[in-house]
Protein backbone atom coordinates (compact mmCIF):
# COMPACT_ATOMS: atom_id res chain seq x y z
CA UNK A 1 0.00 0.00 0.00
CA UNK A 2 1.27 3.40 -0.82
CA UNK A 3 1.28 5.86 2.40
CA UNK A 4 -1.04 8.26 2.63
CA UNK A 5 -0.47 11.06 5.01
CA UNK A 6 -4.46 11.14 5.79
CA UNK A 7 -4.16 7.33 7.03
CA UNK A 8 -1.83 8.32 10.15
CA UNK A 9 -4.33 10.69 11.66
CA UNK A 10 -6.65 8.81 14.11
CA UNK A 11 -8.94 10.15 16.48
CA UNK A 12 -8.09 10.94 20.05
CA UNK A 13 -11.60 12.19 21.55
CA UNK A 14 -11.49 11.15 24.97
CA UNK A 15 -15.07 11.08 26.69
CA UNK A 16 -16.69 12.70 29.21
CA UNK A 17 -15.34 16.30 28.99
CA UNK A 18 -17.59 19.06 28.20
CA UNK A 19 -15.86 21.68 25.30
CA UNK A 20 -15.21 25.18 24.95
CA UNK A 21 -15.95 24.60 21.19
CA UNK A 22 -16.82 21.57 18.83
CA UNK A 23 -16.63 21.52 15.78
CA UNK A 24 -18.60 19.80 12.80
CA UNK A 25 -17.17 19.14 10.14
CA UNK A 26 -12.76 18.40 9.87
CA UNK A 27 -13.06 20.08 6.15
CA UNK A 28 -10.25 23.05 5.34
CA UNK A 29 -12.88 25.31 7.17
CA UNK A 30 -13.36 22.91 10.21
CA UNK A 31 -9.42 23.07 10.62
CA UNK A 32 -8.27 26.60 9.85
CA UNK A 33 -11.30 27.53 12.29
CA UNK A 34 -9.90 24.87 14.92
CA UNK A 35 -6.11 25.84 14.41
CA UNK A 36 -7.56 29.43 14.20
CA UNK A 37 -9.01 28.92 18.00
CA UNK A 38 -6.23 27.44 19.59
CA UNK A 39 -3.74 29.98 18.48
CA UNK A 40 -5.67 33.17 20.21
CA UNK A 41 -7.13 31.09 23.08
CA UNK A 42 -5.13 29.62 25.99
CA UNK A 43 -6.00 26.00 27.37
CA UNK A 44 -9.51 25.95 25.34
CA UNK A 45 -10.82 22.16 25.23
CA UNK A 46 -11.74 22.08 21.41
CA UNK A 47 -13.25 19.16 19.76
CA UNK A 48 -13.58 18.45 15.98
CA UNK A 49 -15.96 15.71 14.62
CA UNK A 50 -16.41 14.32 11.22
CA UNK A 51 -18.45 11.66 9.65
CA UNK A 52 -15.72 10.22 7.82
CA UNK A 53 -12.74 8.32 9.08
CA UNK A 54 -9.94 10.72 7.76
CA UNK A 55 -10.07 14.89 7.90
CA UNK A 56 -10.13 16.89 4.86
CA UNK A 57 -13.48 17.04 3.55
CA UNK A 58 -13.02 17.07 -0.71
CA UNK A 59 -9.55 17.87 -0.43
CA UNK A 60 -7.98 14.07 0.01
CA UNK A 61 -6.19 11.55 -2.15
CA UNK A 62 -7.24 8.21 -2.23
CA UNK A 63 -5.66 4.66 -3.57
CA UNK A 64 -7.17 2.51 -6.80
CA UNK A 65 -4.88 -0.49 -7.61
CA UNK A 66 -1.33 1.25 -7.95
CA UNK A 67 -2.45 4.76 -8.32
CA UNK A 68 -3.58 7.43 -5.88
CA UNK A 69 -6.07 9.96 -7.51
CA UNK A 70 -6.59 13.03 -6.02
CA UNK A 71 -9.53 15.73 -5.95
CA UNK A 72 -7.49 19.11 -5.57
CA UNK A 73 -6.60 20.78 -8.59
CA UNK A 74 -4.44 23.74 -7.10
CA UNK A 75 -3.55 26.07 -4.36
CA UNK A 76 -4.38 29.33 -4.85
CA UNK A 77 -2.14 31.94 -2.72
CA UNK A 78 -2.83 31.36 1.16
CA UNK A 79 0.26 31.92 2.11
CA UNK A 80 -0.31 34.51 4.34
CA UNK A 81 -2.51 32.38 6.43
CA UNK A 82 -0.28 29.31 6.08
CA UNK A 83 2.79 31.09 8.04
CA UNK A 84 -0.04 32.75 10.58
CA UNK A 85 -0.69 29.35 11.54
CA UNK A 86 2.89 28.39 10.97
CA UNK A 87 1.45 25.07 8.57
CA UNK A 88 4.77 24.20 7.32
CA UNK A 89 4.29 22.61 3.73
CA UNK A 90 6.41 21.86 0.98
CA UNK A 91 4.87 23.32 -2.18
CA UNK A 92 5.32 23.79 -5.93
CA UNK A 93 4.55 27.10 -7.74
CA UNK A 94 3.47 27.42 -10.85
CA UNK A 95 5.49 30.08 -12.84
CA UNK A 96 5.25 30.90 -16.43
CA UNK A 97 2.20 29.31 -17.82
CA UNK A 98 -1.75 29.38 -15.48
CA UNK A 99 -3.81 27.61 -18.05
CA UNK A 100 -3.89 26.15 -21.10
CA UNK A 101 -7.17 26.54 -22.60
CA UNK A 102 -8.90 25.23 -25.59
CA UNK A 103 -12.26 26.26 -27.28
CA UNK A 104 -13.94 23.88 -29.68
CA UNK A 105 -16.44 24.91 -32.12
CA UNK A 106 -17.12 21.72 -34.18
CA UNK A 107 -14.06 21.80 -36.20
CA UNK A 108 -12.66 25.04 -35.26
CA UNK A 109 -10.33 25.25 -32.22
CA UNK A 110 -9.02 28.46 -30.36
CA UNK A 111 -5.89 27.85 -27.98
CA UNK A 112 -4.64 30.13 -25.27
CA UNK A 113 -2.05 30.03 -23.22
CA UNK A 114 -3.35 32.36 -20.01
CA UNK A 115 -0.12 33.20 -17.88
CA UNK A 116 1.07 33.54 -14.48
CA UNK A 117 -0.21 37.24 -12.70
CA UNK A 118 -2.64 39.89 -13.76
CA UNK A 119 -0.34 42.18 -15.61
CA UNK A 120 1.19 39.50 -17.59
CA UNK A 121 -2.55 38.07 -18.46
CA UNK A 122 -3.07 42.13 -19.46
CA UNK A 123 0.12 42.01 -21.62
CA UNK A 124 -1.05 38.37 -23.08
CA UNK A 125 -4.56 39.91 -24.05
CA UNK A 126 -3.64 43.07 -25.22
CA UNK A 127 -1.02 41.46 -27.80
CA UNK A 128 -3.89 38.91 -28.76
CA UNK A 129 -6.57 41.63 -29.21
CA UNK A 130 -4.92 44.82 -30.04
CA UNK A 131 -7.95 46.51 -31.16
CA UNK A 132 -9.20 45.65 -27.27
CA UNK A 133 -6.52 46.47 -25.56
CA UNK A 134 -7.35 49.72 -23.82
CA UNK A 135 -10.52 47.57 -22.60
CA UNK A 136 -8.06 45.50 -21.02
CA UNK A 137 -5.58 46.83 -19.27
CA UNK A 138 -8.30 49.81 -17.85
CA UNK A 139 -10.45 46.31 -17.20
CA UNK A 140 -7.22 44.16 -15.45
CA UNK A 141 -6.03 47.11 -13.47
CA UNK A 142 -10.00 47.85 -12.10
CA UNK A 143 -9.67 43.91 -11.13
CA UNK A 144 -6.84 44.29 -9.25
CA UNK A 145 -8.04 47.29 -7.35
CA UNK A 146 -11.16 45.44 -6.32
CA UNK A 147 -9.63 43.03 -5.28
CA UNK A 148 -7.53 45.11 -3.01
CA UNK A 149 -10.31 46.69 -1.47
CA UNK A 150 -11.61 43.86 -0.15
CA UNK A 151 -8.87 43.60 1.67
CA UNK A 152 -10.34 47.00 3.36
CA UNK A 153 -13.53 45.97 4.26
CA UNK A 154 -14.70 44.78 7.80
CA UNK A 155 -16.28 41.32 7.68
CA UNK A 156 -18.84 42.34 10.75
CA UNK A 157 -18.96 46.27 10.31
CA UNK A 158 -20.60 48.42 12.54
CA UNK A 159 -21.97 51.96 11.96
CA UNK A 160 -18.48 54.09 11.64
CA UNK A 161 -17.13 50.89 9.40
CA UNK A 162 -20.59 50.85 7.35
CA UNK A 163 -20.27 55.20 7.83
CA UNK A 164 -16.42 54.42 5.66
CA UNK A 165 -17.10 51.92 3.40
CA UNK A 166 -17.87 54.14 0.20
CA UNK A 167 -14.62 55.83 0.86
CA UNK A 168 -12.08 52.87 1.27
CA UNK A 169 -13.88 50.10 -1.16
CA UNK A 170 -16.31 52.10 -3.15
CA UNK A 171 -15.82 49.61 -6.32
CA UNK A 172 -17.07 46.25 -3.95
CA UNK A 173 -20.22 48.60 -2.98
CA UNK A 174 -20.69 49.30 -7.00
CA UNK A 175 -20.15 45.48 -7.68
CA UNK A 176 -22.21 44.39 -4.87
CA UNK A 177 -25.22 43.71 -6.75
CA UNK A 178 -23.21 43.49 -10.28
CA UNK A 179 -22.93 39.65 -11.96
CA UNK A 180 -19.70 39.06 -14.17
CA UNK A 181 -21.10 39.52 -16.95
CA UNK A 182 -22.18 43.18 -15.86
CA UNK A 183 -18.94 43.98 -15.47
CA UNK A 184 -17.78 42.74 -18.86
CA UNK A 185 -20.78 44.48 -20.44
CA UNK A 186 -19.39 48.24 -18.28
CA UNK A 187 -16.07 48.08 -20.17
CA UNK A 188 -17.26 47.35 -23.75
CA UNK A 189 -16.05 43.40 -24.23
CA UNK A 190 -17.95 43.25 -27.55
CA UNK A 191 -15.65 40.72 -29.22
CA UNK A 192 -16.70 37.23 -28.51
CA UNK A 193 -13.67 35.59 -28.52
CA UNK A 194 -12.12 38.07 -25.75
CA UNK A 195 -15.21 37.31 -23.95
CA UNK A 196 -14.52 33.73 -23.85
CA UNK A 197 -11.27 34.07 -22.20
CA UNK A 198 -12.47 36.64 -19.89
CA UNK A 199 -15.02 33.95 -19.13
CA UNK A 200 -13.05 30.63 -18.11
CA UNK A 201 -13.11 32.52 -14.63
CA UNK A 202 -16.59 32.50 -13.41
CA UNK A 203 -16.05 28.72 -14.01
CA UNK A 204 -14.52 28.00 -10.99
CA UNK A 205 -17.67 28.71 -9.46
CA UNK A 206 -19.44 26.43 -11.52
CA UNK A 207 -21.37 29.54 -12.55
CA UNK A 208 -22.44 31.06 -15.78
CA UNK A 209 -21.34 34.77 -16.53
CA UNK A 210 -24.44 36.32 -15.66
CA UNK A 211 -24.99 34.44 -12.70
CA UNK A 212 -21.93 34.81 -10.89
CA UNK A 213 -21.53 37.37 -8.70
CA UNK A 214 -18.92 39.84 -10.22
CA UNK A 215 -16.75 39.83 -6.81
CA UNK A 216 -16.25 36.36 -6.74
CA UNK A 217 -15.15 35.94 -10.63
CA UNK A 218 -12.68 38.70 -10.08
CA UNK A 219 -11.13 37.42 -6.85
CA UNK A 220 -11.26 33.65 -7.76
CA UNK A 221 -8.88 35.46 -10.97
CA UNK A 222 -6.76 37.36 -8.44
CA UNK A 223 -6.27 35.12 -6.22
CA UNK A 224 -5.65 32.08 -7.78
CA UNK A 225 -3.26 33.62 -10.92
CA UNK A 226 -1.43 35.67 -8.78
CA UNK A 227 0.70 32.79 -7.20
CA UNK A 228 -0.70 29.05 -7.62
CA UNK A 229 1.00 26.05 -5.80
CA UNK A 230 0.00 22.67 -5.08
CA UNK A 231 1.71 20.70 -2.51
CA UNK A 232 5.08 18.42 -4.04
CA UNK A 233 3.17 15.14 -2.90
CA UNK A 234 0.20 13.94 -2.79
CA UNK A 235 -2.75 16.86 -1.88
CA UNK A 236 -3.83 14.61 1.47
CA UNK A 237 -0.90 16.15 2.91
CA UNK A 238 -2.57 19.32 3.80
CA UNK A 239 -5.16 18.51 5.52
CA UNK A 240 -3.10 16.01 7.66
CA UNK A 241 -0.35 18.21 8.12
CA UNK A 242 -3.38 21.05 9.91
CA UNK A 243 -4.61 18.02 12.03
CA UNK A 244 -1.47 17.08 13.32
CA UNK A 245 -0.63 20.43 14.09
CA UNK A 246 -4.58 21.23 15.45
CA UNK A 247 -3.73 17.35 17.89
CA UNK A 248 -0.29 19.11 18.61
CA UNK A 249 -1.65 22.16 20.19
CA UNK A 250 -4.59 20.04 22.64
CA UNK A 251 -7.21 19.59 19.98
CA UNK A 252 -8.98 16.46 20.14
CA UNK A 253 -10.28 14.77 16.65
CA UNK A 254 -13.27 12.02 16.29
CA UNK A 255 -13.50 10.71 13.45
CA UNK A 256 -16.07 8.48 12.11
CA UNK A 257 -18.83 9.85 13.77
CA UNK A 258 -21.73 11.61 11.87
CA UNK A 259 -23.23 14.05 14.07
CA UNK A 260 -27.13 13.39 14.66
CA UNK A 261 -28.04 16.72 16.15
CA UNK A 262 -26.94 19.52 17.20
CA UNK A 263 -28.86 20.27 20.62
CA UNK A 264 -30.58 22.86 21.08
CA UNK A 265 -31.91 23.97 24.99
CA UNK A 266 -34.16 27.75 25.20
CA UNK A 267 -32.88 28.87 21.87
CA UNK A 268 -29.18 27.79 22.64
CA UNK A 269 -27.05 25.52 21.24
CA UNK A 270 -25.59 23.19 24.34
CA UNK A 271 -23.76 20.22 22.45
CA UNK A 272 -24.30 17.27 20.13
CA UNK A 273 -24.92 14.15 19.72
CA UNK A 274 -23.08 11.42 17.82
CA UNK A 275 -25.43 8.78 15.67
CA UNK A 276 -25.86 5.82 18.06
CA UNK A 277 -24.50 7.57 21.01
CA UNK A 278 -27.89 8.81 23.50
CA UNK A 279 -24.99 11.11 25.59
CA UNK A 280 -24.18 14.46 24.81
CA UNK A 281 -20.93 16.36 24.05
CA UNK A 282 -21.62 19.52 25.53
CA UNK A 283 -19.98 22.63 24.42
CA UNK A 284 -19.74 25.92 25.05
CA UNK A 285 -19.97 27.56 21.37
CA UNK A 286 -20.61 24.82 18.01
CA UNK A 287 -19.59 25.95 14.65
CA UNK A 288 -20.70 23.87 12.00
CA UNK A 289 -19.22 23.82 7.95
CA UNK A 290 -21.41 21.24 6.67
CA UNK A 291 -24.08 21.72 4.22
CA UNK A 292 -26.37 24.31 5.88
CA UNK A 293 -29.38 22.75 4.82
CA UNK A 294 -28.42 19.09 6.45
CA UNK A 295 -26.88 21.25 10.02
CA UNK A 296 -30.12 23.85 10.29
CA UNK A 297 -32.66 22.00 8.88
CA UNK A 298 -31.45 18.40 9.94
CA UNK A 299 -29.29 18.44 12.69
CA UNK A 300 -31.33 21.64 14.32
CA UNK A 301 -34.36 21.42 12.71
CA UNK A 302 -37.14 23.30 11.75
CA UNK A 303 -38.94 23.52 15.87
CA UNK A 304 -36.30 25.84 17.11
CA UNK A 305 -36.07 27.97 13.81
CA UNK A 306 -37.40 31.47 13.05
CA UNK A 307 -40.04 31.01 10.34
CA UNK A 308 -38.36 33.89 8.32
CA UNK A 309 -34.84 31.70 8.62
CA UNK A 310 -37.01 28.69 7.28
CA UNK A 311 -37.67 30.63 4.50
CA UNK A 312 -34.61 31.91 3.78
CA UNK A 313 -33.05 28.32 3.80
CA UNK A 314 -35.93 27.11 1.58
CA UNK A 315 -34.93 29.90 -0.81
CA UNK A 316 -30.87 29.17 -0.67
CA UNK A 317 -29.56 27.82 -3.64
CA UNK A 318 -26.92 25.18 -3.60
CA UNK A 319 -23.98 25.27 -6.06
CA UNK A 320 -23.99 22.58 -8.86
CA UNK A 321 -21.98 19.19 -8.10
CA UNK A 322 -19.78 17.58 -10.90
CA UNK A 323 -18.43 14.98 -12.51
CA UNK A 324 -14.86 13.49 -12.02
CA UNK A 325 -13.03 11.07 -14.69
CA UNK A 326 -9.44 9.77 -13.02
CA UNK A 327 -7.28 7.58 -14.75
CA UNK A 328 -3.65 5.96 -14.40
CA UNK A 329 -1.86 5.29 -17.01
CA UNK A 330 0.50 2.85 -18.39
CA UNK A 331 4.37 4.11 -18.35
CA UNK A 332 4.35 4.86 -22.14
CA UNK A 333 2.60 7.66 -21.89
CA UNK A 334 4.64 11.09 -21.55
CA UNK A 335 2.64 13.85 -19.96
CA UNK A 336 5.16 16.57 -20.02
CA UNK A 337 5.83 15.87 -23.66
CA UNK A 338 2.43 16.33 -24.16
CA UNK A 339 2.47 20.02 -22.69
CA UNK A 340 0.26 19.26 -20.01
CA UNK A 341 2.37 20.20 -16.71
CA UNK A 342 -0.42 23.14 -16.08
CA UNK A 343 -2.68 23.94 -13.09
CA UNK A 344 -5.49 23.58 -15.49
CA UNK A 345 -5.83 22.58 -18.84
CA UNK A 346 -9.37 23.84 -19.93
CA UNK A 347 -10.97 22.42 -22.79
CA UNK A 348 -15.06 24.05 -23.25
CA UNK A 349 -17.32 24.80 -26.27
CA UNK A 350 -17.17 28.79 -25.83
CA UNK A 351 -19.51 31.24 -25.24
CA UNK A 352 -23.19 30.33 -24.24
CA UNK A 353 -22.27 26.13 -22.77
CA UNK A 354 -22.21 28.02 -19.54
CA UNK A 355 -25.54 29.52 -19.40
CA UNK A 356 -27.08 26.14 -21.12
CA UNK A 357 -25.29 23.75 -18.61
CA UNK A 358 -26.44 25.69 -15.88
CA UNK A 359 -29.88 25.97 -17.06
CA UNK A 360 -29.89 22.43 -16.97
CA UNK A 361 -28.53 22.33 -13.42
CA UNK A 362 -31.83 24.43 -12.65
CA UNK A 363 -33.84 21.96 -14.03
CA UNK A 364 -32.18 18.88 -12.80
CA UNK A 365 -30.76 17.77 -16.38
CA UNK A 366 -27.62 17.58 -17.48
CA UNK A 367 -27.24 19.54 -20.90
CA UNK A 368 -23.83 17.71 -21.76
CA UNK A 369 -23.35 17.24 -25.76
CA UNK A 370 -20.20 17.30 -27.93
CA UNK A 371 -21.52 20.59 -28.76
CA UNK A 372 -21.83 21.45 -24.86
CA UNK A 373 -19.54 20.89 -21.99
CA UNK A 374 -16.49 22.29 -19.58
CA UNK A 375 -14.12 20.39 -18.34
CA UNK A 376 -10.47 21.03 -16.66
CA UNK A 377 -7.88 18.22 -17.30
CA UNK A 378 -5.33 18.19 -14.32
CA UNK A 379 -2.04 15.88 -14.32
CA UNK A 380 -1.01 15.49 -10.82
CA UNK A 381 1.95 12.81 -11.35
CA UNK A 382 3.97 15.39 -13.08
CA UNK A 383 3.93 17.34 -9.59
CA UNK A 384 4.38 14.24 -7.50
CA UNK A 385 6.41 11.62 -9.30
CA UNK A 386 4.28 8.65 -8.76
CA UNK A 387 2.73 6.27 -11.66
CA UNK A 388 0.60 8.33 -14.22
CA UNK A 389 -2.56 10.23 -13.43
CA UNK A 390 -4.83 12.71 -14.99
CA UNK A 391 -8.19 13.61 -13.71
CA UNK A 392 -10.89 15.10 -15.63
CA UNK A 393 -13.48 17.39 -14.34
CA UNK A 394 -16.65 18.92 -15.22
CA UNK A 395 -18.54 21.15 -14.26
CA UNK A 396 -21.32 22.34 -13.82
CA UNK A 397 -23.54 18.92 -13.31
CA UNK A 398 -26.71 18.34 -11.68
CA UNK A 399 -27.61 15.53 -9.56
CA UNK A 400 -30.26 14.41 -11.44
CA UNK A 401 -30.68 10.69 -11.42
CA UNK A 402 -27.65 9.87 -10.24
CA UNK A 403 -28.33 9.44 -6.14
CA UNK A 404 -31.62 6.94 -7.33
CA UNK A 405 -29.55 4.68 -9.74
CA UNK A 406 -27.18 4.55 -7.12
CA UNK A 407 -29.18 3.49 -4.81
CA UNK A 408 -32.18 1.44 -6.53
CA UNK A 409 -30.32 0.70 -9.63
CA UNK A 410 -26.45 -0.38 -9.21
CA UNK A 411 -26.37 -1.67 -12.93
CA UNK A 412 -27.62 1.40 -14.64
CA UNK A 413 -25.36 3.37 -12.03
CA UNK A 414 -22.13 1.73 -13.50
CA UNK A 415 -23.65 2.12 -17.39
CA UNK A 416 -23.97 5.68 -17.20
CA UNK A 417 -21.02 6.64 -15.29
CA UNK A 418 -18.78 4.73 -17.57
CA UNK A 419 -20.89 6.13 -20.47
CA UNK A 420 -20.50 9.81 -19.43
CA UNK A 421 -16.78 8.71 -18.49
CA UNK A 422 -16.01 7.59 -22.17
CA UNK A 423 -17.25 11.17 -23.93
CA UNK A 424 -14.89 12.67 -21.91
CA UNK A 425 -11.93 10.43 -22.53
CA UNK A 426 -12.72 10.53 -26.17
CA UNK A 427 -12.49 14.68 -26.03
CA UNK A 428 -9.21 14.11 -24.32
CA UNK A 429 -7.77 11.84 -26.59
CA UNK A 430 -9.15 14.32 -29.92
CA UNK A 431 -7.09 17.16 -27.87
CA UNK A 432 -4.91 16.42 -25.59
CA UNK A 433 -3.45 13.14 -25.54
CA UNK A 434 -3.39 10.72 -28.45
CA UNK A 435 -4.84 7.26 -27.98
CA UNK A 436 -5.96 7.81 -24.90
CA UNK A 437 -8.18 5.06 -24.59
CA UNK A 438 -5.60 2.41 -25.09
CA UNK A 439 -3.08 3.98 -21.91
CA UNK A 440 -5.76 3.72 -19.20
CA UNK A 441 -4.94 0.78 -16.52
CA UNK A 442 -6.67 2.25 -13.75
CA UNK A 443 -10.00 4.29 -13.45
CA UNK A 444 -12.11 5.72 -11.35
CA UNK A 445 -15.38 7.67 -12.06
CA UNK A 446 -16.88 9.97 -9.09
CA UNK A 447 -20.65 11.44 -10.08
CA UNK A 448 -22.81 14.13 -8.47
CA UNK A 449 -23.94 10.70 -5.64
CA UNK A 450 -20.11 10.03 -4.87
CA UNK A 451 -19.78 13.72 -3.71
CA UNK A 452 -23.17 13.95 -1.77
CA UNK A 453 -21.98 10.45 0.26
CA UNK A 454 -18.73 11.64 1.18
CA UNK A 455 -19.33 15.29 1.90
CA UNK A 456 -23.65 14.42 3.19
CA UNK A 457 -24.69 17.30 1.02
CA UNK A 458 -27.76 15.74 -0.53
CA UNK A 459 -27.08 17.52 -4.16
CA UNK A 460 -23.63 16.69 -4.20
CA UNK A 461 -22.67 20.16 -4.24
CA UNK A 462 -18.52 21.06 -4.37
CA UNK A 463 -18.72 25.00 -4.15
CA UNK A 464 -21.25 25.32 -1.40
CA UNK A 465 -24.11 28.13 -1.28
CA UNK A 466 -23.68 28.85 -5.45
CA UNK A 467 -22.50 32.72 -5.35
CA UNK A 468 -25.22 34.17 -8.10
CA UNK A 469 -25.29 37.53 -7.11
CA UNK A 470 -28.44 37.24 -5.20
CA UNK A 471 -26.69 34.75 -3.18
CA UNK A 472 -23.69 36.93 -2.14
CA UNK A 473 -22.16 39.53 0.52
CA UNK A 474 -25.15 40.58 2.87
CA UNK A 475 -27.43 37.96 1.31
CA UNK A 476 -25.48 34.92 2.58
CA UNK A 477 -26.45 33.29 5.26
CA UNK A 478 -24.86 34.86 8.37
CA UNK A 479 -22.08 33.42 10.26
CA UNK A 480 -24.28 33.99 13.51
CA UNK A 481 -27.42 31.51 13.13
CA UNK A 482 -30.39 32.81 15.05
CA UNK A 483 -29.30 30.20 17.36
CA UNK A 484 -27.35 31.29 20.22
CA UNK A 485 -23.54 30.05 20.36
CA UNK A 486 -24.00 28.45 16.69
CA UNK A 487 -22.31 29.73 14.15
CA UNK A 488 -22.01 28.63 10.50
CA UNK A 489 -18.92 29.76 8.19
CA UNK A 490 -20.18 29.66 4.80
CA UNK A 491 -18.94 32.72 3.23
CA UNK A 492 -17.05 31.66 0.29
CA UNK A 493 -15.43 28.61 -1.02
CA UNK A 494 -12.60 26.62 -2.04
CA UNK A 495 -9.46 26.70 -0.33
CA UNK A 496 -8.67 30.22 -0.35
CA UNK A 497 -12.89 31.28 0.85
CA UNK A 498 -12.49 27.75 3.52
CA UNK A 499 -9.44 29.30 5.47
CA UNK A 500 -10.92 32.82 5.64
CA UNK A 501 -13.86 31.33 6.66
CA UNK A 502 -12.27 29.83 9.50
CA UNK A 503 -10.48 33.29 10.27
CA UNK A 504 -13.48 34.86 10.35
CA UNK A 505 -15.59 32.75 11.92
CA UNK A 506 -12.55 32.76 14.92
CA UNK A 507 -12.46 36.60 14.59
CA UNK A 508 -16.59 36.60 15.26
CA UNK A 509 -16.65 34.15 18.25
CA UNK A 510 -13.77 36.25 19.54
CA UNK A 511 -15.12 39.35 19.64
CA UNK A 512 -12.67 40.38 17.11
CA UNK A 513 -9.36 40.85 18.85
CA UNK A 514 -7.88 38.13 16.46
CA UNK A 515 -7.93 40.14 12.97
CA UNK A 516 -9.93 43.14 14.12
CA UNK A 517 -13.35 42.07 11.87
CA UNK A 518 -11.47 42.45 8.48
CA UNK A 519 -12.51 40.74 6.11
CA UNK A 520 -9.30 39.10 4.85
CA UNK A 521 -6.04 38.01 7.20
CA UNK A 522 -4.97 41.27 8.40
CA UNK A 523 -4.24 40.66 12.76
CA UNK A 524 -3.68 42.73 14.96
Amino acid sequence: MINLKKDEIKSNYSDGQSRDLVIIGAGITGLTTGLMWLKNTHDKKTLIIDKNSYPGGYITAYQRGDYVFETTQLFPDVIDILDYLDIDLNLREFEGTYMRSLVVRGDEVDEYRIPVGPHNFAEYLMELFPEDAKKVKKFIDYCIDLFSQVRKLKAFPNLKDMIVTPFVAPKVLVNLNRSYSDLLDKFGFTNLKLREVLETFNAFSGLPPDQTSSIIATGAMMASMTKSFRTWGYFDEFPATMSKLFQERGGEMRLSAPVEEIVVKDGKAIGVKIAGDDSVIRADKVVTTIDPMVAMRGLVGDEHLPKKYVKRLDNTLMSPSSFNVALGLDDGVDLKELDLDYPFNVISTGLGSMEKLYDGFLNGVNNISKDCFHAAVVCPSLTTGAKNTITINVVPVAMENWNEWRKNDKKRYREEKEKLGDFFIDIVEKHFIPELSRCVVQKDISTPATYARYSGSPTGSIFDMATTVDQFGPRRLPMKTPIENLFQPKFAYGIYGAMVNGLQVTDLMLNCTVNDGNSLLNPR
